[in-house]
């Protein structure tokens, strides 16, 4: 009798037992599988989270922290009517700086890019050639030309930083294509940002630069030219339905508020 209340209990743990059994062996295939999860995600992603991601927006955070510094000092330096303007083309270089590291940490994933090497060079090298260009030496403080230097800066920043607001997570410096905007700024012209960028950089240079900045100047006007191009190429291609009727629509370089934005 004993021995067949033992049999008969063992029987009756047996499904618990091995319900245990799959409890005990479940966390272990739960972690092997987000393991498997990790290491399948050490390539392509990895690099983009490092070198399209991190890395951006840690070497825009240092220009964000200099354009700290820019604000506070042009706010204890006001003394004419003429200096408001310059603190406002401050604050909107400090708001652009700032987006940048944030959409550059937020990106959205592309579904269309141009990674030739001619292409990345072109972009980076341009990219960098306008914030180099006012560290160039062989300048000259121009007065006659700062008032308009600081309306051109001013307008070409506020008109970039409108159109990163509305770009947001889709912002690249390598023609890419994640989403297509066509709201805001881009219902009046198809690149507000490029367009705002080259007005800033003529107008934070026209006032200050010499030969060597004005090379830079010029070399990032032309590589502007061929990002905007390359990146029209790329947004074709991923949205094939929608983009050439957009482009039919909306003028590529000049903003023309009179034209339907519909």
């Amino acid at each position: 009798m004993a021995a067949g209340v033992v049999a008969a209990a063992a029987g009756s743990a047996k499904p618990r037992l091995a319900a245990a059994a799959k409890q005990i062996i479940s966390p272990g295939m739960q972690a092997s599988s987000v393991a498997d999860g990790v290491r399948k995600r050490s390539g392509a992603y990895w690099r983009d989270l490092v070198f399209s991601r991190v890395l951006p927006a840690l070497f825009f955070s240092l220009f964000l922290a200099r354009q700290l510094l820019f604000v506070w000092d042009s706010l204890h330096n006001i003394h004419q009517p003429s200096d408001y303007l310059f603190v406002i083309q401050q604050l909107l270089a400090l708001a652009y700086f700032t987006m940048l590291v944030v959409l550059y940490s937020t990106r959205l994933p592309k579904v269309g890019t141009d990674h030739r090497a001619a292409v990345v060079f072109i972009a980076f090298t341009g990219t960098f050639s306008a914030i180099a260009a006012p560290f160039m030496p062989g300048g000259s403080h121009r007065e006659g030309l700062v008032l308009i230097a600081d309306i051109l800066a001013t307008a070409g920043l506020a008109y970039s930083v409108w159109g990163l607001a509305y770009l947001r997570r889709s912002f690249s410096i390598v023609p890419e294509a994640r989403r297509l905007v066509t709201g805001g700024p881009y219902s009046l012209s198809r690149h507000p940002v490029y367009l705002g960028e080259i007005l800033a950089a003529v107008g934070i240079n026209l006032a200050t630069a010499g030969w060597p900045g004005a090379l830079l100047i010029l070399y990032f006007i032309v590589c502007e030219l061929f990002r905007i191009r390359w990146e029209e190429r790329v947004l074709a291609h991923a949205f094939p339905d929608d983009y050439p009727p957009y482009a039919l629509r909306v003028p590529r370089y000049i903003p023309n508020p009179l034209k339907a934005r519909t």
